[in-house]
């Protein structure tokens, strides 16, 4: 896996939902997470853990537990066969040590999508998934909130920033790239003094 430049991994760091059936080293998914524990938290306060799903039959389980691309057509939503991810990272938050943490899980989690970029590896950042049914799979005790699930891989995709034009919504093409509007930078700065 490669190593790139900070400003470029920011840049192309996009969603993806397609994947290469190329394994990920073990290694790198846990320096993934050693990227999301050093993200800041409130009063240092750690709340957050981590389950990562490496096992072809555990991430088969997992699949259909999660939902993909709501704004596009049915047929473009979900990955098929062979396009799926290699690994998750399913996010905990433990809430003996903190009740709530969003602001950390953000953090935290863009970490991990930076981190991932930065090997070479797509991501899909999902928060709508079955977190009743993947606490039952992977037997999470109650004292964790299962905050979200990030799908990782080599990418098999392409997707590039357009020009937001009054919709924020996501479209493939015919080809199947991802374009993904963005509101400029001078839209969103509001003033400078």
């Amino acid at each position: 896996m490669i190593k790139i430049e900070f400003e470029k991994v920011v840049y192309e760091r996009r969603t993806i939902r397609r994947f290469k059936k190329e394994p990920i080293p073990i290694e790198i998914l846990k320096k993934l997470v050693d990227f999301a524990r050093l993200a800041p938290a409130a009063s240092n306060k750690q709340s957050l853990e981590y389950v990562i799903v490496e096992d072809s039959e555990m991430r088969s389980k997992l699949f259909p537990l999660l939902r993909w691309a709501a704004y596009l057509p049915k047929e473009q939503r979900t990955p098929k066969e062979g396009k799926r991810p290699m690994a998750y990272i399913i996010v905990l938050n433990n809430i003996r040590i903190r009740k709530n943490a969003p602001y950390h899980i953000g953090a935290a989690i863009e970490s991990i999508l930076l981190g991932a970029t930065n090997f070479g590896l797509g991501a899909c950042w999902m928060g709508s998934i079955d977190k009743i049914k993947i606490r039952e799979l992977f037997k999470i005790p109650k004292h964790y909130k299962i905050s979200h699930v990030i799908s990782l891989g080599v990418s098999d995709e392409k997707s590039q920033v357009e020009p937001y034009e009054n919709s924020f919504k996501y479209w493939k093409d015919k080809k199947g790239k991802m374009h993904v509007p963005k509101r400029s930078k001078e839209e969103i700065i509001q003033k400078i003094y």
